[in-house]
């Protein structure tokens, strides 16, 4: 009987493992509509606790709190919101610093193109615990990449893709250039963008450089657009008098996203469109 007590008390002082801590539970602020929509497509929007103003996809970030544009981010917002991980663009640094002396967390998502949102993916899923999913979702980007380079035309049309303009006219004309979103998706579906040898990402244009690079298609993606599109038949150019002035509405088409599947259906059948 003796030896029982013993061996219960020798048992009674081995170490136990020490239980494991619940997983944490992430709370995440968004600076940019591209960083939103990367941890939309982890499926990690119940974590956000707070996106920038203009970040409206998926419609759910509607309900949250708001914390700057993308240039001005409320620090005093972001801090009480209490935040494990903010997700910053490469403008944000100053703002990532004031954030980081608070004691936030922060991390780096340059998110201006196509490669810019697959690393995003990436760095944002292995931050969360989401890394199969960021792998899932380059794997359908990069299979949407292959289907619509397998139907590019023949003739590859010369386009002209409008970021911003004036409200009721051409003036103010910001266009895509060489390495801009619109130009990757437009290099992808098929399309030849006239001012690919502009060497600047966003150039602004004036109605006398449009006349002279005469595209057959204009892309307009500016706010004016949605209003009208009247404004174009002032000038001379093939898109103009074929009625191939086409606008795109579509959040996924101003800011890098991805949603490169439906970003690319939709370049591909605007590229397509009859001559009226």
């Amino acid at each position: 009987m003796r030896w029982l007590v013993l061996l219960l008390v020798v048992l009674g002082c081995r170490d136990t493992p020490a239980p494991t801590p619940p997983p944490t539970r992430h709370r995440l602020v968004s600076l940019s509509p591209s960083a939103t929509e990367v941890v939309a497509a982890l499926g990690a929007t119940p974590l956000l606790v707070g996106v920038d103003d203009y970040s409206k996809f998926p419609p759910e970030v509607a309900k949250l709190p708001k914390v700057g544009s993308f240039l001005t981010p409320n620090l005093e917002v972001i801090v009480a919101l209490k935040p494990t991980l903010v997700i910053v663009d490469d403008v944000h640094k100053p703002a990532a610093g004031a954030l980081r002396d608070a004691g936030l967390q922060t991390i780096e998502c340059p998110i201006h193109s196509l490669p810019d949102v697959k690393q995003a993916l990436a760095n944002v899923g292995a931050k969360i615990g989401k890394t199969d999913e960021a792998k899932r979702v380059a794997e359908q980007i990069e299979r949407a990449l292959d289907a619509a380079a397998a139907q590019r035309p023949a003739k590859r049309p010369r386009v002209l893709a409008i970021l911003d303009r004036e409200a009721g006219g051409l003036g103010n004309l910001v266009a895509a250039g060489p390495g801009s979103w619109l130009d990757e998706l437009l290099a992808v579906a098929g399309g030849e963008n006239v001012l690919a040898a502009s060497g600047v990402r966003y150039p602004k244009l004036s109605l006398e450089e449009v006349l002279r690079t005469k595209p057959e298609i204009i892309l307009d993606a500016s706010y004016a657009a949605r209003a009208s599109t009247k404004e174009w038949t002032a000038i001379d150019v093939p898109a103009v008098a074929d009625g191939r002035v086409i606008v795109l509405g579509d959040e996924y088409l101003i800011a890098p996203s991805p949603r490169v599947q439906e970003a690319l259906d939709t370049i591909t059948k605007a590229i397509a469109s009859p001559v009226k």
